[in-house]
């Protein structure tokens, strides 16, 4: 008969040496690890009344293997759920010693539906079989859906201490079935209080996890940028659900729950904590940069998370463990991540080495528990396992919050930067408006001073310009040398070449000094412009230059200022005569529409460049240099057109290309066309 703490290899021992050895182990520990001594029989559920002599039997079709626990049955790495699936029947034979207090025994984890029984020899030499514990008939588990596969700490009997242990299991949920953890024997107060503690400490930590993620959305909405709140507050808010569902809560609180879906819910948790987590490590060190890879894990955990929601529940039970393995590819791949962003956090920016030192605590702390554990060097525990939790939320808080302070900081010292920089603008603002106002003011000045000089100069010219007229005209006789006409005439012109640039020098100080008003009255375009080809046929016969008028039937009249029409159009032609080229066409075509009025004037001169356009509607503008220039004037002919149009509440256009000529539109209102004006306004709208 085997009994417990024998060695494999060591002698056999009698009952009471094996009572002896658990009592001194008891007494120091209070607690016994059934590791090994155990016989299993797969495939089959054996009644435990056939185990009343001894644990191994031969029965047909079956047969007895010594295996040590934890025994999992299937392969981690799998694509069938089914693998994992099955029965099986334990068997150990246990010798506990005599003592005045009560003995527990305490499974641990087992997938999934189980009965636990004890077989002994009552005082009378019959076979007394105890249930000690079932969630569920193992006979029976393809039909049961909601069960808890850990089971509680169990006392046992009093007078039972030699017996075998008989535990029948089946599984048809998880991909890996079997005994997960080491059967423990121990006093039952001590066991009942590490029970209590263990069931309490998940909850408290869930509880905190909780109320850590909603202070962090409290505190985020208070703040301008949340964001950083947001991802620390998923990061708990995942975290607390892990703790509630991995540590089997949930059946507290749901008894009925389908295991099923509590492993899709416990996988969903693990996919959107990896994702926050990392969520959470690039908010700290990398101050919102996304990078391809942040996308290519985003994307990846969210395939994860919609296959947990939207997939598993419609697949056979348990078909999400097949995930575990897959995705811990993708955690692989993140801690290599972080790990490198971390190091550069470290290495290259000094004010955030405080930040990635206490991550990065957090991060050793929590692999080397994962790698001591695995390797078994330490025992796996679930209250190890949440003060561990505890520790790492604890350094995660503390990066944070020194993030926060850093980038608070930060903010500070932005914001005396940007006041001290709004003071200076301030006081530039108003130096700048000092100097516009004292501009505007030399500005008003010169236009008040050509004005004036202006209209001083037009009296003597207008006397200079007639004695010249009367003198090259002889009227009050022979001037005697033919020179003496010939100066006269020389300056009755440059008399009114002068005169003309007066004017022109007034008109646009009238605009620009805001004195110049409309003298607005019913006028004929047409009729205009026909009294302005006739004033200015002198000066296109002299260039070589032929004028004309294309006006439609039926034009409008305009309401306008017929002098200020007048020099538009004068304008207008004026410089597409002097601009042209001998045997060149200077055209007027006159139209009326929906849009309004318009006055084109086209020529086939010289044309400007595009670049040079500003240029030529600039006052005083030259396109060609002072000291090179082929024409006459001041540059002041399409500035005043621009002007009187804008007084209109007109339009101004100019098209032109370098060597084939210039064409200039002015369109007036349709508001301003007298005859058909309601039809006009009506289309325009």
């Amino acid at each position: 008969m085997t009994v417990i703490l024998i060695a494999a290899s060591g002698p056999a021992m009698s009952r009471d040496a094996g009572a002896g050895a658990i009592s001194v182990q008891l007494a120091k520990t209070g607690k016994l690890s059934l590791t090994n001594g155990w016989t299993v029989y797969r495939d089959a559920i054996v009644q435990a009344d056939r185990f009343a002599t001894t644990c191994r039997h031969s029965y047909p079709g079956l047969a007895a293997e010594a295996v040590s626990l934890p025994d999992i049955w299937g392969p981690a790495l799998t694509a069938d759920v089914a693998t994992g699936h099955g029965i099986a029947t334990y068997c150990i034979d246990l010798a506990l010693p005599a003592t005045s207090q009560f003995l527990a025994l305490s499974m641990g984890t087992t997938r999934s539906v189980y009965a636990i029984h004890a077989v002994s020899t009552g005082p009378d030499g019959k076979v007394e079989v105890r249930l000690l514990h079932q969630n569920g008939d193992p006979a029976e588990a393809e039909r049961i859906v909601a069960i808890n596969p850990t089971a509680p700490v169990i006392a046992l009997p009093h007078d039972l201490r030699n017996f075998r242990l008989v535990v029948q299991l089946a599984n048809y949920v998880h991909k890996q079935g079997g005994i997960v953890d080491v059967p423990t024997v121990g006093h039952l107060q001590k066991m009942d209080s590490m029970q209590r503690r263990a069931s309490a400490l998940p909850t408290a930590l869930a509880l905190v996890l909780l109320l850590v993620a909603v202070a962090a959305v409290v505190v985020g909405r208070s703040t301008r940028n949340p964001g950083g709140h947001i991802i620390f507050a998923s990061l708990s808010a995942a975290s607390a659900l892990r703790v509630f569902l991995v540590s089997n809560l949930i059946w507290d609180y749901l008894p009925n729950f389908p295991e099923a879906r509590k492993y899709d819910l416990e996988y969903l948790s693990l996919f959107l904590i990896a994702p926050a987590y990392y969520a959470f490590i690039c908010y700290l060190f990398r101050d919102g940069k996304v990078l391809w890879i942040d996308k290519l894990i985003y994307a990846v955990s969210a395939l994860f998370c919609a296959f947990a929601l939207f997939a598993a529940p419609f697949m056979a039970p348990g078909t999400i463990t097949l995930l575990r393995e897959p995705f811990q590819i993708l955690w692989a791949f993140i801690a290599c991540s972080v790990g490198v962003t971390i190091l550069h956090t470290l290495l290259m920016e000094k004010a955030a080495r405080r930040d990635a030192l206490v991550v990065l605590l957090a991060a050793l702390a929590y692999f080397t528990y994962e790698f001591l554990s695995s390797m078994k060097i330490i025992g796996s525990s679930m209250e190890l396992a949440n003060l561990l939790v505890i520790f790492v939320t604890t350094m995660h808080i503390r990066a944070f919050v020194l993030k926060y302070r850093r980038v608070e900081s930060e903010r500070d010292a932005l914001h005396r930067n940007l006041l001290d920089a709004n003071t200076d603008l301030e006081a530039r603002a108003a130096d700048l408006s000092h100097a516009l106002l004292l501009a505007e003011q030399a500005s008003q000045a010169k236009s008040e001073f050509l004005a004036t000089m202006s209209h001083e100069l037009r009296t003597p010219l207008n006397a200079i310009i007639g004695f010249s007229e009367t003198m090259k005209l002889e009227i009050f006789g022979p001037l005697g040398h033919s020179k003496y006409a010939d100066y006269a005439k020389d300056i009755n012109q440059s008399g009114a070449h002068l005169l003309d640039l007066v004017s022109d020098i007034l008109d646009i100080s009238r605009v620009e000094s805001g004195t110049d008003t409309l003298c607005e009255q019913e006028l004929r375009v047409e009729a205009v412009a026909r009294q302005v080809l006739d004033a200015t046929a002198v000066q296109a016969g002299k260039a070589g230059v032929t004028c004309s008028l294309d006006a439609p039937r039926h034009l409008p009249g305009i309401l306008a200022d017929e002098r200020k029409i007048r020099q538009i159009v004068t304008n207008l032609v004026g410089n597409a005569i002097k601009f042209n080229v001998e045997g060149g066409t200077v055209d007027i075509r006159l139209d009326a529409g929906p849009f309004g009025y318009s006055i084109a004037v086209a020529d086939t001169g010289i044309g400007i460049a595009p670049e040079d356009i500003p240029k030529a509607l600039a006052r005083f503008g030259q396109i060609e240099d002072q000291f090179s220039r082929k024409y006459e004037g001041l540059g002041l002919g399409l500035s005043i057109v621009q002007a009187l149009t804008a007084q209109h509440g007109g339009r101004f256009e100019i098209e032109s290309e370098p060597g084939l000529g210039t064409t200039v539109t002015v369109t007036l209102p349709a508001s301003r066309c007298l005859a058909a004006e309601p039809a006009l306004q009506a289309a325009s709208v």
